[in-house]
């Protein structure tokens, strides 16, 4: 009996050896890489950071460049992608870490093609040239330097008897910028030629002319006076001597261009969307995502007084959401749901727009306004599935621990997976919760439990709404907007005709 004794020892030996012994970082390194599965970078940065910091792992080393990859910091993950590929399997190692050095290979040539480079070529050899970016030494500038995107450069360049070069430029993922560089001489670098004097010849003497005798003027008796008639004085409004008389022109008076006609009644149509951040659904739980709602909308406005539109509108939207968890706020983990919803709905309301001319003609309007109404969803529904951590071993109830809610899966029915019946049950109200399960609406109440969560008719509240309008022509307009409603943040863009 020693054998079989030994060697069920050794088993349960390798079997509980492995948490006891668990190297320094691994537990930040586990976190970190399921936190860059789910795309929680942010999150994910600083675990994996401080992981290789204690521990390097192949297997942690990528998803950390991964993350720098998605965050724009291109030269850190290639850094990081070309001394993974480099490294060759050690002891120590498992399937993840050697996994993870082919995919570096492959990684490291992609995120190369993505950096951008700069080269500064001058159109001329000046004498003692120096190229510095963002304040940094360049050695030789006409050899590609690679940048993040996105990042701000100030290249500045300086050269014996030259002023000052200076310009600010953003590159591009995969662009490859080239500047051609040209520096201005000082002022005082160069000097004029110098004019030598003209040889001149001394001026010849002349000989003193000889005087010439002269007779004296003789004296002529003074001229007798002459009566002459006083000029008459013309009349007033007739011209003088030497004056030609002149019709006097009246220029007419300038009279300003007829304002553009101010057109009262608008048919309008185009695109709005709705944009529902995950903060919205934090504010009642755990989980939730970004959500962007498209749909479009036809309107007809009038035009009340000087300056205010008010505005009737049909408009349709799609409030399509993938697979998303989410739980009630102060619940347990075990209460976590995938939430998905196809619902369509139809809005209809009324909005008042004030508008503040910014010309004129007003080609240009900014517009201030608010609205109200209502909503219909027609089509669709809303579902919701229990959820249990995906990275749990079907079979071993300890296994089924909290973790990242964003890769939970859907329970295929009570206590299936085996050994789920924490997450999967049929003991709270969402005990019949499982794939197929439709919510009802908020006007449904099904035999012992609360309303149903599915909306279809709920209110509609715009305020406010902030835009800007241009009318090119006299009977077209176009008009840009934003604003805050119950159903999200607002956007959108659209064309009027005047009728």
């Amino acid at each position: 009996m020693r054998l079989p004794i030994a060697s069920l020892v050794g088993l349960l030996a390798v079997l509980f050896a492995h948490p006891a012994l668990a190297a320094q970082g691994d537990k930040e390194a586990n976190q970190g890489i399921n936190a860059a599965k789910g795309g929680f970078c942010k999150r994910a940065i600083p675990l994996l950071e401080s992981a290789e910091s204690q521990r390097h792992r192949p297997s942690s080393a990528v998803p950390l460049a991964d993350c720098y990859a998605k965050q724009g910091e291109l030269l850190k993950a290639s850094e990081i992608y070309h001394a993974v590929a480099s490294e060759k399997k050690e002891r120590g190692y498992t399937a993840r870490d050697v996994a993870a050095i082919t995919s570096a290979k492959k990684k490291a040539a992609q995120t190369d093609a993505r950096i951008p480079t700069l080269v500064v070529k001058p159109v001329e050899p000046y004498e003692g040239l120096v190229v510095e970016i963002n304040g940094e030494a360049i050695g030789d500038p006409s050899t590609p330097q690679r940048f993040d995107p996105g990042v701000q450069l100030v290249v500045v360049a300086r050269a014996e008897g030259h002023e000052e070069s200076s310009q600010k430029i953003t590159l591009k993922e995969k662009q490859r910028r080239e500047i051609k560089l040209r520096l201005k001489p000082k002022p005082a670098a160069t000097k004029p030629p110098e004019k030598k004097p003209a040889a001149t010849k001394p001026p010849e003497k002349k000989p003193p002319p000889r005087p010439v005798a002269t007779k004296p003027p003789e004296k002529k008796p003074p001229p007798r006076p002459v009566a002459t008639k006083p000029p008459e004085k013309p009349a007033e409004g007739e011209p003088g001597a030497g004056e030609v008389a002149e019709r006097p022109v009246e220029m007419p008076e300038p009279t300003a261009p007829p304002r553009r006609r101010q057109r009262d009644v608008w048919l309008g149509a185009g695109f709005q969307g709705f944009f529902i951040p995950q903060i919205a659904f934090q504010l009642l739980g755990e989980g939730g995502r970004n959500v962007f709602v498209p749909g479009g909308d036809i309107a007809l406005s009038t035009r009340l007084g000087g300056r205010f539109d008010l505005v009737f509108s049909v408009a349709y939207a799609r409030f399509q959401m993938p697979e998303t968890p989410f739980k009630p706020k102060g619940h347990p983990d075990t209460d976590y749901e995938i939430v998905e919803s196809d619902l369509q709905a139809l809005q209809a309301g009324a909005r008042l727009v004030w508008n503040i001319p910014l010309d004129r003609d007003e080609v240009f309007a900014f517009r201030l306004g608010a609205g109200i109404g209502v909503g219909w969803t027609f089509l669709g529904d809303l579902y919701r599935t229990q959820a249990y951590p995906a990275d749990a071993v079907p079979g071993d109830p300890s296994s089924f621990v909290p973790g990242d809610p964003y890769r939970y899966k859907k329970c295929r029915g009570p206590n299936d997976p085996a050994g789920s019946f924490r997450y999967c049950n049929q003991l709270d109200y969402d005990a019949d919760h499982y794939p197929g399960y439709v919510e009802p609406s908020w006007f449904t109440r099904p035999s012992g439990k609360p309303q149903g969560l599915k909306p279809v008719v709920y209110p509609w509240l715009l305020l406010p709404e902030i835009g800007l309008a241009l009318r090119p022509w006299d009977r077209v307009a176009f008009d840009l907007r934003v604003g805050a409603s119950v159903t999200g943040l607002l956007g959108g863009l659209g064309m009027r005709v005047a009728l």
